[in-house]
């Protein structure tokens, strides 16, 4: 009975000793997740950058508004990064001693669906030098120029402002100084800072004010100053029109030419001009408060962003099975010329640049080399959001409206790389 009982122990230690070496190899012998390998990023990445010259800024401070809460914050190198962010808006602004304040740019988040995908936004954010101040005094008055280039004084002059003598000046906090530090800050919009090549300027975005595409903006500081008598704003427009255009058109369309200020509700007041030379070369308007206007042409009734839509996929496949795939790039384009049937002068219309015959908006992403895989062709596939905008114009001298829908590329999707079988 004894020796029976030791053969059922035996046995039993016997096969628990097996039963773990079998699941020990079979756990061996398990392919690895492919998935614990990927490390998912997503960030808001923010740069400052000089305008015309697109070198970079650093120690800049930037302020944001996210969905949930308020930062205010200094970049210790050339970016600051925005980790995790949440879905929803943000508006970012930033700001340098010595320079200009940016106007807010709104980045809109939208997470993937996919908890593996990685999101990498980018802000790119102009800074331009603010101008020199200009002491005026009340006695006196005084005229402001305004340079095409804040950072470089020796620029064309595109305005000038004048303060009329015997001027009553009231700053923001209600004080009546008898001498003000005025300065003026010129700022182009995007397109114009980008060099026009055989008639057509390449651009990554376009300069919007609320729904109206911007000529240039006019930063009057100090902020929030008025005066009991107008100042007169003279701009000079004599380069702004195709030279293909009539005089009579190029009438008709300065007639619709206007300075915008967007207050603080959001609502827009629209300065109509005072008057024009007599070669209509300059405009005059009258303004009463010191603020940023925006100079806008009102042909353009609205240039409104309706909705973003996918393109086809575009990839790229290592036609040799098993190897790597270099590291390249996806380009998506869109081209609009003033040829175009539904709306002529079109690309004059979105860029404000006489000297253009097409307008292009580009984007450019880059991949790293794809790795081979066994028996696969290694590839890469890039998905690019395509920003549908409704361009609305009134032809100055029918009263026609005329409509255009305006596609701009954006570099919001990355590219995913793909393992085909070499042999189905």
């Amino acid at each position: 009975m004894m020796k029976s009982n030791l053969k059922v122990v035996l046995l039993f230690f016997a096969l628990v000793i097996a039963g773990a070496a079998i699941y020990s190899c079979k756990k061996s012998t398990v392919t690895p997740d492919p998935n614990l390998s990927i490390v998912v990023s997503r960030q808001i990445v923010v740069s400052a950058i000089n305008p015309f010259t697109n070198d970079s800024i650093g120690q800049f401070t930037v302020a944001i508004t996210t969905p949930n809460a308020t930062i205010n914050q200094t970049a210790t190198g050339n970016t600051y990064v925005i980790k995790d962010p949440v879905a929803g808006n943000y508006s970012i602004v930033v700001s340098k001693t010595g320079y200009a304040t940016s106007d807010p740019k709104i980045i809109s988040v939208v997470l993937p669906t996919d908890a593996k995908s990685s999101l990498n936004l980018k802000a790119s954010i102009g800074l331009s030098k603010a101008a020199v101040a200009i002491v005026v005094t009340s006695t006196s008055g005084g005229s402001i120029p305004v340079s095409t280039f804040a950072d470089a004084p020796s620029s064309a002059v595109v305005a000038n402002v004048t303060v009329s003598p015997a001027t009553v000046f009231t700053l923001a906090d209600g004080t009546k100084p008898a001498s003000v530090g005025i300065s003026v800050t010129n700022v182009p919009v995007a397109t114009q800072t980008l060099p026009v090549v055989n008639n057509q300027v390449v651009a990554s975005s376009v300069s919007v004010v609320k729904d109206k595409i911007a000529m240039q903006t006019l930063n009057l500081q100090p902020e929030g100053l008025t005066f009991d008598k107008p100042m007169v704003i003279d701009m000079s427009i004599a380069n702004l029109y195709p030279s293909s255009m009539s005089t009579a058109l190029k009438t008709a369309f300065q007639n619709a030419l206007a300075l915008n200020y967007v207050r603080k509700d959001g609502t827009v007041e629209v300065i109509t001009p005072d008057h024009f030379s007599t070669d209509r070369n300059t405009v005059y308007y009258k303004i009463n408060h010191f603020s940023s206007y925006v100079l806008v042409n009102s042909a353009v009734v609205s240039f409104v962003r309706q909705s973003t839509t996918e393109s086809p996929a575009q990839t790229v496949v290592n036609p040799t099975c098993t190897a790597v795939l270099a590291a390249g790039s996806f380009t998506n384009t869109t081209t609009y010329t003033n040829s175009d049937t539904a709306i002529p002068n079109l690309a004059w219309y979105l860029t404000n640049l006489s000297t253009v015959n097409n307008v292009q908006y580009s984007v450019q992403v880059k991949f790293d080399a794809v790795p081979a895989q066994s028996n696969s062709y290694s590839g890469e596939s890039w998905t690019c959001n395509l920003e549908n905008w409704l361009l609305t114009v009134k032809d100055p001298v029918s009263g026609a409206i005329l409509t255009k829908t305006i596609l701009i590329p954006n570099a919001d999707q990355v590219p995913h790389p793909t393992f085909t079988p070499c042999h189905q």
